[in-house]
Parts: C-alpha cells; sequence; structure tokens
C-alpha cells in the first residue's frame, strides 16, 4: 500500500483472510452511520440496518432515546426484527418466543418460571447494544468499539464543518428521509464502490457514463422534457475536489464542488421560475443562508455532487436543490460482493414542488432502474472477473492522478481544495484504511 504515491495492490479487494481481519479493524472499531433521527420519530420506531456484515436494529425507546441493537436473539441466534421498518412494542424471536424490551432488555421466556426455575438472569441476556450512539445533526452514528474515540474527534473538525452545512443542511433547516430503502446487491468489494464515490469523477465524462450524458443531450435537441434529461449534473468550470480530514483522521471527500461559481445557482433559479414563485423564493433563500453560513471565509461554496464519509457512505445529489440527496451505505458481503443501501433525503423547508421534482431524479438517475447506477455495477462486475485471479494481484492499481498537485485550489475553506477530476480523496481513503488495519 504506498498511498503516497498512488499504488495499492488489488489483493486488497480479494483476499480473504485480509477481508476477515478488515472486518475486525474496521468495522468493528470505526464510527459507522446507521440512519437518521428523522426515520426513527417516535417512540417504537425502528429501521434494521448493518454495520459492516452486523445485522442491528436502529430504534427509538419508550423515553425517546435512540439505540442501536444487533438483530440477534441471545437465546440461539436467531434475528429478532424481520423487516426494514415499523413502529413496535418490543421484539419477539420467532423460534423460542423470547421478547425484548425497545431498550434491548431480556422481558420474558415462555414458561420461563417451570423451565429455568428462577435461575434466568435476564439482566444479562438482553439484546447486545453498539458500545457508542452519537447523533450529529440528525444523522445517527455508531460503534462497536467501547474504545473509540469520541465522534467529534474522530470526525475532526473539517468533516463536521462539511457535514453540517453542506450535507446535512443545518443552516437551511434539515433534511427529511423519504420512507423506505432501495437495495441491490453488486460484484466488487465494498472498497471499490466506496472509492468510486469519495472522488471518482474521471469515470463520469471520460466513459462510464457517455451514454448518459449523450441521451440527456438528445432528448434535449427532441423537445422531451422528463426529469432526467433535465438533471443539473454539470456546471461550468471551475470545479474542485475537495478533501476534509486531509492528511490525518477520518476522510471525507467530495467531487465536483463549486466554489467561487454562481453557475448553478443561476441554472436552480432559472428552472425554479418554471416551477413557481414559491420556488424562485426557495432558491433565493437558501442562497442567502449558504452564503450567511461562509461570509467569513475568502471562498464562498455552494454545492457538490459526489462524496464519501469513511468507510462506506456514500454521497450523491448534493450539486443542487433540485436533486435529492441520496445517502448509499456499501455494506460488505464477503471480499467479491457488496450490498447497496439507499435512501433519499430532501431539503426540509423546500416546497413541495421542489421536492417532488427531486425525488424523480433520484429514481430515473442514481438507482438500478436509472440511467446512472448499472454503468457502475457492469464496470464493477468486470473488475471482479478481470481480478479475481491471483495471479493478476501482482501489479498495483494507479491512483496517480493529480499526485503533487493536490493544493492548487483556493484556500481558505476547512480541508483542502484541489483540482477536479483528481485521485487524491481515494489516496486518502487508503491512507486511513492502511492506519485502521495496521492498528493492534
Amino acid at each position: 500500500m504506498d498511498w503516497q504515491n498512488g499504488l495499492v495492490a488489488p489483493a486488497i479487494h480479494f483476499d480473504e483472510d485480509l477481508y476477515r481481519l478488515e472486518a475486525d479493524r474496521v468495522f468493528s472499531r470505526a464510527w459507522l452511520v446507521v440512519g437518521h433521527e428523522d426515520m426513527v420519530r417516535k417512540p417504537g420506531d425502528y429501521i434494521t440496518n448493518y454495520m459492516g456484515e452486523v445485522p442491528v436494529i436502529v430504534v427509538r425507546d419508550a423515553a425517546g432515546q435512540i439505540r442501536v441493537l444487533v438483530n440477534k436473539c441471545a437465546h440461539r441466534g436467531n434475528q429478532v426484527c424481520l423487516f426494514d421498518r415499523g413502529n413496535v412494542k418490543g421484539f419477539t424471536c420467532s423460534y423460542h418466543g423470547w421478547s425484548f424490551g425497545l431498550d434491548g432488555t431480556l422481558t420474558g421466556a415462555p414458561m420461563e418460571q417451570m423451565l429455568y426455575r428462577g435461575q434466568l438472569d435476564k439482566t444479562a441476556w438482553g439484546l447486545e447494544e453498539a458500545a457508542k450512539i452519537a447523533n450529529f445533526h440528525g444523522l445517527l452514528l455508531a460503534s462497536f468499539d467501547p474504545d473509540a474515540p469520541e465522534l467529534h474527534e474522530w470526525l475532526g473538525e473539517d468533516v463536521r464543518w462539511w457535514l453540517e452545512n453542506f450535507v446535512l443542511g443545518t443552516p437551511l433547516g434539515g433534511l427529511e428521509a423519504l420512507p423506505g430503502w432501495h437495495r441491490y446487491r453488486s460484484p466488487g468489494n465494498w472498497k471499490l464502490i466506496s472509492e468510486n464515490f469519495i472522488g471518482d469523477d474521471y469515470h463520469v465524462y471520460s466513459a462510464t457514463h457517455v451514454a448518459w450524458l449523450g441521451i440527456m443531450q438528445e432528448f434535449k435537441e427532441k423537445g422531451i422534457t422528463i426529469p432526467i434529461t433535465s438533471y443539473p449534473g454539470y456546471a461550468e468550470p471551475p470545479m474542485y475536489e475537495a478533501s476534509s480530514g486531509y492528511g490525518r483522521g477520518c476522510p471525507m471527500g467530495m467531487g465536483m464542488v463549486l466554489a467561487d461559481n454562481d453557475s448553478m445557482y443561476h441554472r436552480d433559479l432559472a428552472e425554479a421560475k418554471e416551477l413557481g414563485p414559491e420556488a424562485v423564493e426557495w432558491v433565493e433563500y437558501r442562497q442567502q443562508k449558504l452564503l450567511e453560513v461562509v461570509k467569513d471565509r475568502p471562498v464562498k461554496p455552494y454545492s457538490f455532487m459526489n462524496g464519501l464519509l469513511f468507510p462506506n457512505m456514500g454521497l450523491m445529489g448534493f450539486f443542487s436543490p433540485m436533486l435529492g440527496r441520496h445517502f448509499q451505505m456499501f455494506h460488505p458481503r464477503g471480499p467479491l460482493e457488496h450490498e447497496c443501501w439507499q435512501w433519499t433525503m430532501v431539503e426540509r423547508e423546500a416546497p413541495q414542488v421542489v421536492k417532488d421534482l427531486a425525488i424523480q431524479r433520484v429514481y430515473q438517475g442514481q438507482h438500478m432502474a436509472g440511467l446512472i447506477a448499472p454503468d457502475d455495477v457492469e464496470n464493477l462486475e468486470r473488475m471482479v472477473e478481470a481480478g479475481r485471479a491471483e495471479r493478476n494481484w501482482q501489479r498495483p492499481f494507479h491512483y496517480g492522478l493529480q499526485a503533487g498537485h493536490e493544493d492548487e485550489g483556493p484556500q481558505g475553506l476547512p480541508g483542502n481544495l484541489g483540482p477536479n477530476p483528481s485521485e487524491v480523496n481515494q489516496r486518502q481513503f487508503y491512507r486511513f484504511w492502511l492506519e485502521l488495519m495496521e492498528r493492534n
């Protein structure tokens, strides 16, 4: 792993022993996103998710506290929650009927007095709970490691600033979660898709998505207007690659960052005029609020397109308020596969006409039935086919794009701004991955 020079051994995406070590040193020790508080609004509300390969339940208990419980009965290991989301008074195992409260406490076992004769210590046999749980402006994160640093330390100042202001939309009233998940299984190690999101804008216009871009242009010339063909997927240069957590700690990379660049704002404003005065008012208001956030900064960012918070929370659609925000979890499923869980959020205070358009663009774009995601899945399938043979692990992958030129961007924002496209954020991803893997 020579991340400084952009040389990464393919074996890290294929080796079984390394995958098992990674489960312990990355996924059992890192802070992992598990959901958003908007998904569990009332006591008894829950969603299920994964932390690595460990199934978990994110639930708001009777006292209003959010808990992250391992979805595994303490008796024989059966799952106690079978659905993606809902509202319950507790959880009951379908195997022997052990029941658990919303806080994970074992509340009962069938024929308890007769069979256990008063010897069952229910305080010791509840559902396992994540060692640490934190709520960062609505984003829920958890860690299995009781010795993990506190979340604010793990994220660092740079990541916290970008997350708060340009991911979670705190200055704009926060985000609203749409119900349900979109899920699909895909070939490819989880790191391959994570590195794609953290900063690979090279593939967008060079090869992978040229068919989508061609369709957009053709539909435009023919006067066919559906949400995806007017997708605001490109702005006038300059655009930058942003690296928060640059050189230290947990990285969050963002691609196609617009800073000191009003081209997307004017495009948003023009589209808002077609939607009506309420949309225009919102676009103007949000621009005002964003400028207040950066009023003391020499550089004024507006938005970004894609990104990733280490290790596996992908971000897409943050270019414009007319796009739905995709939060995508890349769950490992062995060294050769991952499972993508995608949920969609919109700006909570945006008018409904803006939300409706943003949602349609998600379904027609970054979605397995859309025009964009299938391109990436096909590439991953071919990478697995070409790389699974151990003979092909000898030659390193090349991540040298813009190496030595990463900081050739405007100064004055948290983290680093550099030229786009670049592979700086892939290098930062593997820097931190290596740090975690080398810890005992």
